[in-house]
């Protein structure tokens, strides 16, 4: 198999709050070609799809979660939660055990958006 792109599509019953959560909050670059709001990542696609189907909040946050590998995720969550004081935080930035640093938000539908940084190599 040859993939030829990689998008990950979220369904929500509240476009306009996720597309300012994705967009002006996390500061994720819009793709204009596209009717439905997406969002450009590491060469990879957030697609957000107003669907009929889909309401209120997702049952089970952690199902998916979206990871955003970042240099530095102390910085990009104080950027974040500057951009939007209403943002939910689900856990501030912490070190793990494998010495990475992980902070985890929650978009407007309840879904894991986490920050990482790997360790660097030494």
């Amino acid at each position: 198999m040859e993939v030829r792109e990689l998008t990950i599509m979220v369904g929500t019953d509240q476009i306009e709050a996720m597309t300012r959560f994705y967009g002006p909050t996390l500061g994720l670059e819009r793709v204009a070609k596209f009717r439905d709001p997406v969002f450009e990542a590491a060469g990879g696609f957030i697609r957000l799809l107003d669907h009929s189907d889909i309401s209120g909040p997702t049952l089970e946050p952690a199902r998916m979660q979206i990871n955003l590998f970042v240099d530095d995720v102390s910085s990009e969550f104080r950027r974040v939660v500057s951009a939007d004081p209403d943002v939910r935080i689900h856990r501030r930035p912490e070190r793990e055990s494998w010495g990475g640093e992980v902070a985890t938000l929650l978009d407007p539908d309840g879904n894991f958006v986490q920050l990482l940084e790997l360790v660097a190599d030494e």
